[in-house]
């Protein structure tokens, strides 16, 4: 019966290094951002857009960006200003900047997909406008705690106008840009909204926290 004895240690040694690798496999899941925009309650024009934080962990919100893409084959790419913060455990709406904590659970309300697509125009200025637009993309960039450099998130929507304007999503999921190839993308984002004097990825402008999510 001796033999085994070193049996059993192997056995429990290959049992324990499962374990630990459903454990890290599982904790890297559970890590890993998960953003998404959200259109609430109908296709109309006037319905909610929301930016959604369904990670396990909160994220700062670095920017949040909308292209509207127009029939002439144009576009232009501005910055979602004026939104509405709302974490889990509140009960009132607060005003807020565009920038600052999300946590998990917590959603951003950017306002309605015409105000989004047109601004501060006045409605006939804003219908004329949204007869010219084909497409949006909202994109957002954010801190994420353990990744080293920042995470975006991004969907894209098509704008009919057969008889009426509507607001349709081209995929029904939001892309995830979180892996280290995805970097240099939302490091432009923010760039572009920040306007930085020094730009790149040099060290200088990532910090000390845990590396990307390779692929």
């Amino acid at each position: 019966m001796e033999f085994l004895a070193p049996v059993s240690t192997a056995v429990m040694a290959v049992i324990w290094v499962i374990y630990l690798q459903l454990f890290f496999v599982q904790y890297r899941r559970n890590s890993r951002p998960y953003l998404v925009f959200h259109h609430a309650q109908n296709d109309n024009p006037d319905a909610l857009c929301l930016l959604v934080n369904m990670g396990e962990l909160p994220v700062h919100v670095q920017t949040v960006q909308a292209v509207v893409y127009f029939k002439n084959g144009q576009s232009i790419t501005t910055t979602v200003t004026d939104f509405e913060r709302i974490n889990t455990e509140q009960h009132n709406v607060q005003q807020s900047l565009r920038q600052g904590p999300l946590l998990s659970g917590g959603y951003l309300v950017l306002g309605s997909f015409r105000n989004i697509l047109c601004g501060d125009q006045d409605e006939s200025e804003g219908n004329r406008r949204m007869d010219e637009i084909e497409g949006l993309e909202l994109r957002v960039a954010v801190i994420h705690g353990p990744s080293r450099f920042p995470v975006g998130a991004r969907r894209s929507f098509r704008i009919e106008h057969q008889p009426e304007p509507r607001i349709q999503p081209a995929n029904i999921h939001t892309e995830q840009l979180s892996r280290k190839r995805d970097q240099s993308t939302v490091r432009e984002w923010i760039e572009c909204d920040l306007n930085p004097r020094r730009k790149g990825s040099s060290e200088s402008d990532s910090s000390s926290q845990e590396e990307l999510s390779e692929d």
